[in-house]
């Protein structure tokens, strides 16, 4: 099954998931019929049981790194992490059994085969999907020299993996010979053109915690790359005795580009999305229709207008809208619509207004150009000026554009005639990013459909 809105590692999560579903029921109906065949005298659990037992299952699974298949492990490590999942669901599990006034015998009996019947096929599995021909993601390691050369050897040990590091610059002026098969870049400048140039995945920034300063420069050298950004931070000059966040190569790892979201969120969002844009459009079908007629008989020219935007990772796609605008001439520099603009219609000017305009979007959210709720996506010209102009501008392009979001329901819509409206409207997008859950787009959703449609910047 390809899932479109996830990369080839997040498929293979994805999948596990479902094969530790799959197998933990398998496994407990078999433990539930070996019993009924060797003590028939025993009651059989409660039916509320097997249901309980697997749900344990799969929400104590996740937090033992089973799923994070960027952790490189070898089949020992991968069994202990099993292991100690098991332990867990064990304990959970017995506890429920005494709540659900389960006959502790009977609860501990099918517990222990349901461990000896899932754990081999569950441990193959993950094994399996290790080992799977995942196309290994191209990285681009930058920062100072030992700790970034000591990520690569331990990179290199670990053998095959869901990672290939491809290039290595090195920021403190070192001259250590390049590893095999890994290039050199001899400029920190010169890695925002080589992530372009060489397909390049993720960025590693190798830095240790007191060079606040190197990050902060690399961040900002970085700012238009479209590309999921790491720092990987050296901790040797600590005595640190438990690492409890995530890992990488024993490299505690923060994400600093990435939208807040796992894969199974991404699939609620992708989900949600495509059922409230069939639905939208389904129900709005009448209203579109009169409105595209209305458009017709208004002014001359076409019901619908196509716009390139700039999308995810900073992709161009064309924009869908009802078009407001009289036909005129193309201009070099695309002009916002401003208050009392001639190049509006007296339709247009309602329907833009009321935000009737931007309907046919929902066919973009089907498409999967845009997403439902997100930050609003920007014409060309406007993301090529407010790149240079806003360090941070670019980072709300690593998450689909929406129909709605939350600077639109906070005010910050419409004309941005001066730099302070559009670094709200940025701030905005960027806690929309750091904060998101489903919750969240249903309020937003809420919030535009009541109050959300229109706004003093809007014309």
């Amino acid at each position: 099954m390809r899932i479109p809105f996830l990369n080839d590692t997040e498929r293979l999560s994805f999948a596990l998931r479902l094969g530790d579903l799959a197998l933990l029921t398998l496994a407990g109906l078999g433990a539930g019929r070996w019993q009924s065949l060797s003590q028939p005298a025993w009651p059989a659990p409660t039916p509320l049981w097997l249901p309980l037992c697997v749900a344990l299952g799969v929400a104590l699974l996740p937090r033992c790194g089973l799923y994070l298949m960027d952790l490189p492990g070898a089949p020992r490590a991968l069994l202990a992490r099993l292991l100690m999942a098991w332990l867990g669901l064990l304990t959970a599990a017995m506890l429920c059994g005494l709540v659900l006034e389960q006959a502790p015998p009977l609860s501990a009996l099918w517990l222990g085969r349901w461990l000896l019947l899932a754990l081999a096929p569950m441990w193959a599995l993950h094994m399996a999907a290790r080992g799977a021909g995942v196309s290994p993601a191209r990285v681009l390691v930058i920062g100072h020299a030992a700790a970034s050369q000591t990520l690569c050897q331990r990179h290199r040990r670990a053998g095959a993996g869901p990672y290939q590091i491809i290039a290595l610059c090195l920021t403190d002026g070192a001259t250590a010979p390049p590893a095999a098969g890994i290039e050199r870049i001899d400029r920190s400048s010169q890695v925002p053109a080589y992530v372009g140039s060489h397909a390049i995945d993720q960025i590693w920034i190798v830095l240790p915690l007191s060079d606040a300063a190197a990050l902060a420069r690399l961040q900002h050298l970085l700012r238009n790359t479209m590309v999921h950004i790491r720092w990987l931070q050296d901790l040797r000059d600590l005595q640190v005795l438990n690492l409890n966040g995530r890992t990488l190569y024993d490299f505690p790892v923060l994400d600093l580009n990435c939208m807040k979201t796992s894969a199974a969120g991404q699939l609620q969002k992708y989900l949600f999305d495509k059922a409230f844009a069939l639905l939208a459009l389904v129900l709005l079908a009448p209203l579109m229709l009169l409105i595209a007629l209305a458009i017709k008989s208004d002014s001359k020219g076409p019901a619908l207008f196509v716009q390139p935007r700039i999308g995810l990772n900073g992709r161009q796609f064309n924009l869908y809208k009802f078009r407001s605008m009289r036909r005129h001439a193309a201009a070099t520099i695309l002009q916002q619509a401003g208050r009392d603009d001639p190049r509006v219609t007296r339709l247009g000017r309602w329907l833009r207004r009321t935000s009737l305009d931007e309907l046919p979007q929902f066919f973009n959210v089907l498409r999967g150009d845009m997403s439902v709720v997100g930050p609003r996506p920007h014409a060309v010209s406007h993301t090529e000026l407010y790149c240079r102009q806003l360090d941070v501008y670019m980072v709300r392009h690593r998450a689909k554009p929406g129909i709605t979001g939350w600077a639109q329901i906070n005010g910050a819509r419409g004309e941005t005639d001066t730099l302070d409206k559009m670094i709200r409207r940025v701030q905005l997008d960027l806690y929309y990013l750091q904060h998101w859950s489903l919750w969240l787009d249903l309020r937003i959703v809420l919030w535009t459909a009541c109050k959300g449609w229109t706004g003093n910047n809007v014309y």
